[in-house]
């Protein structure tokens, strides 16, 4: 698309770019699921435009039958997605055994491409900007690649080691390697602790945060360290993008208030929506539907 189209088309606001993926869930029985759309790309964008009715879009290399949020029957005419026709799905076989989860991948699509494809320029200038490599689609430099106000990085894929047979085991990637500075960066528990010592994070990011399920969040900030409370869920369905939403949530949040208390109160109710409905169903459907459980737990203490 030529840069004069670009011009043409509305300024894009919230940008995620990574891996979409399909997901083949394994039951006890060895019953195999269908295909489930995801990605925390997807995840992050959905999050942020239905918070915000803002427009937002993906950039990911991919096949073209993954259109964003078409699978879970969400309307993604809003979501702009831009993927490389020639590309390969990413698939993934998961197996959970009680709180674990084991993954095998089956096909991987290519590195992301620094043009970010057809949505360009426009992209980098998306006013907030969510990094989420599944694999190893982006490279650890990219933070160079952004001109946003705003620049989180959701880190999950880098520290996914593949081996020969596609299984996944978690192995942290070398920190020092890693450019920034990140406004924001999301671990999960398990990353946190392969990382090990997490001086080289909190250098890395303005603000660090590390998701502990229904244990809350942990929020580096500015010298200090909070601590933010889990949100008692609906129901618990599906744990399948609950960080993702968190990050989304909160950088939303964040970027309106700049309070690390504000922003993960409400990042942490989001993600207690997201695990009470299953895959991309769980992104909250709108703001309204955050707050409104927010002032219900508020209410209730």
């Amino acid at each position: 698309m030529s840069s004069a189209s670009q011009n043409d088309l509305p300024p894009i606001k919230y940008l995620g770019v990574g891996h979409q993926s399909q997901d083949i869930h394994i039951g006890a029985n060895g019953e195999r699921s269908k295909p489930e759309h995801g990605g925390a790309s997807v995840y992050t964008a959905l999050t942020a435009w239905l918070l915000t009715g803002e427009r937002a879009a993906v950039v990911a290399a991919t096949g073209p039958d993954a259109r964003s949020g078409s699978s879970a029957g969400i309307d993604s005419g809003t979501l702009e997605t831009s993927v490389d026709p020639d590309g390969e799905q990413t698939i993934f076989e998961d197996w959970v055994e009680g709180d674990s989860r084991r993954q095998r991948l089956l096909s991987g699509a290519p590195a992301i491409d620094e043009s970010l494809g057809a949505i360009g320029q426009r992209g980098r200038n998306a006013s907030i900007v969510f990094a989420c490599p599944l694999l190893d689609e982006l490279p650890l430099d990219c933070r160079s690649w952004f001109w946003s106000e705003f620049v989180c990085l959701v880190p999950q894929g880098w520290f996914r080691d593949v081996a020969a047979d596609g299984s996944i085991t978690l192995l942290a990637p070398e920190v020092s390697e890693i450019t920034g500075p990140w406004d924001l960066v999301v671990l999960s528990e398990e990353e946190a602790e392969a990382a090990g010592d997490l001086a080289g994070w909190r250098q890395l990011a303005q603000v660090l945060a590390v998701t502990r399920g229904s244990r809350g969040a942990t929020i580096f900030y500015e010298g200090g360290e909070h601590e933010i409370a889990a949100v008692e869920p609906p129901a618990v369905v599906d744990t399948t993008g609950a960080g993702d939403v968190w990050a989304a949530a909160f950088a939303v949040r964040f970027s309106e208030t700049h309070s690390v208390e504000q922003a993960g109160r409400f990042a942490s109710t989001a993600a207690a929506i997201c695990v009470s409905r299953v895959g991309l169903k769980g992104v909250p459907e709108s703001r309204h539907e955050v707050e409104a459980l927010l002032a219900a737990q508020s209410g209730g203490r």
